[in-house]
């Protein structure tokens, strides 16, 4: 039984965070960086629908449609997908995240590595990381303790946590490291170097 690496796509494993932002912000002309953060704090649609309810916050209307457009233009980082490639050898990894399913993949399919990760589960599956991470760990029979989930936001962090998983933090993304010791993860780390070592350690 293959222990089981989860990973959140936007801000870990594809440069995206200044886009999302940029989108929401055309849209939501006052809003600022640290508000954006914020809705990541909790379950991203959560926060979100918190600022659509109390302050008139405005979902941009082709958000998919520009992200895409977009996403084809950015690489993973060498480092990120080679350690994909490595890990693929050793556990069963899978993609839990906000973005659209077939968005994701096609974006694997253009670095060479779509076949590594068994399971993408995006907004399409469900908005509940904590749905979506259940099903996988019930659908390959993995216990808690084997799966860690690999993410830059304490929001991510909360949702693993109430799974029962494991949790690194990597700080090249969405959240700053100070944000992310809030949900107290297993491990944080500042380079994609460090990944594959971290998730050894932390899977031992």
């Amino acid at each position: 039984m293959r222990k089981l690496v989860i990973f959140d796509f936007d801000g870990v494993l594809a440069n995206t965070t200044e886009l999302n932002y940029k989108i929401h912000k055309d849209v939501n002309g006052n809003l600022t960086w640290e508000k954006f953060q914020q809705f990541s704090e909790v379950n991203f649609f959560e926060g979100m629908g918190k600022a659509i309810k109390d302050e008139k916050y405005i979902i941009p209307p082709k958000f998919f449609e520009i992200y895409e457009k977009n996403l084809s233009l950015i690489n993973i980082h060498d480092i990120l997908r080679d350690s994909i490639l490595e890990l693929r050898k050793k556990y069963r990894l899978a993609i839990v995240s906000a973005c659209r399913s077939d968005s994701i993949s096609n974006f694997l399919q253009k670095q060479n590595i779509r076949d590594c990760f068994d399971d993408i589960l995006g907004i399409d599956n469900h908005t509940s990381k904590v749905v979506k991470i259940k099903s996988l760990l019930e659908k390959y029979k993995v216990l808690p303790k084997d799966a860690v989930f690999v993410t830059d936001t304490l929001g991510d962090i909360l949702e693993g946590k109430s799974c029962g998983i494991y949790s690194i933090a990597v700080t090249w993304g969405l959240h700053s490291k100070e944000t992310l010791k809030k949900g107290a993860p297993s491990k944080i780390i500042d380079e994609p170097s460090d990944l594959f070592g971290t998730i050894e350690n932390v899977l031992k």
